[in-house]
């Protein structure tokens, strides 16, 4: 589904969301400067949002204010994406690293939760393993860790470099948004609140904030690695219908879920985007897992 087809009114609780208090600030981290999105007040527990692969902290904007009243939301645009800066190299560790700094910057302390989705689970459990004792626990949405005798089918790293297109005008520009993988979506609105923020203007017109050379310039440690020795607190949960988190992927994470205690279930109906799909079923999940995971808050 594109962001270029017909776009209903949001219902109340979208209008509402988009309406809520949000803070912007931003800190120097590694050369790169790291911009962020925070709800609720300094003070309350910390629950951190990451995005995945070629999107923003906006993707958040419709799900972050309902916990705000429990907690200190931050939402970070990683480094080559969304409104932080660009380097000449990328990797799950350095992003890890990239989410602590925008912690401390933010005042977040060890009785944070760390949410990821997609590639942003991948740099949560990074950090949940190269920053153990910094948080109190970690989410994985959807995210894929493939077992260490079947590589993933997802590398985007081997993908062709394709630079990115410059459109004439923003319409044009937002008209092009899509989803990868592409799945159904009933939220329109969402998608177009999202393309908006994907996009900005350059030389030649319009066209996508994050670094093109992105890919080309990522380093993907082999995650099997980091899940076999992580020792902060996992959860796990995934779209029933998604097309990343395969059979392969289940049965070995809900072997070693099994193994660890780690909370791990779908969201039926649910696709590999599903904050887009299905962003009620995961505010519902989210808010009754954090209620007494990995301790009561």
């Amino acid at each position: 589904m594109s962001a270029g087809e017909p776009n209903p009114a949001p219902p109340a609780w979208v209008s509402e969301a988009l309406q809520a208090q949000v803070s912007e600030a931003e800190v120097l981290h590694d050369g790169a400067l790291l911009r962020y999105r925070s709800w609720g007040t300094p003070g309350l527990p910390g629950l951190v949002l990451i995005h995945g692969a070629m999107a923003h902290a906006n993707w958040w904007d419709f799900i972050a204010p309902r916990f705000a009243e429990r907690f200190h939301v931050v939402a970070p645009h990683l480094s080559g994406m969304g409104d932080s800066g660009h380097r000449e190299a990328y990797s799950t560790a350095l992003f890890s690293d990239d989410v602590v700094a925008v912690m401390d910057h933010a005042g977040l302390g060890a009785d944070t939760v760390v949410v990821g989705h997609s590639l942003g689970g991948a740099v949560a459990l990074t950090l949940g393993v190269r920053h153990a004792g910094r948080v109190r626990g970690i989410v994985m949405l959807d995210s894929a860790v493939f077992p260490p005798d079947e590589p993933s089918p997802f590398d985007p790293t081997k993908a062709p470099y394709r630079p990115k297109t410059v459109c004439a005008d923003y319409e044009t520009a937002v008209g092009r948004f899509f989803l990868l993988p592409q799945q159904p979506c009933q939220h329109p609105y969402l998608l177009q609140h999202i393309a908006h923020h994907s996009v900005a203007p350059m030389q030649g017109g319009w066209s996508w904030k994050f670094d093109d050379a992105l890919f080309k310039k990522l380093h993907l440690h082999e995650p099997w690695r980091e899940l076999e020795a992580l020792e902060t607190p996992l959860a796990v949960i995934h779209g029933d219908h998604s097309a990343v988190f395969t059979p392969a992927v289940k049965d070995y994470i809900g072997r070693l879920a099994r193994q660890r205690g780690w909370p791990m279930f779908a969201i039926p109906g649910a696709h590999h985007h599903l904050m887009l799909d299905s962003p009620r079923a995961l505010c519902g999940a989210l808010h009754g897992l954090l209620a007494g995971w990995p301790a009561a808050v």
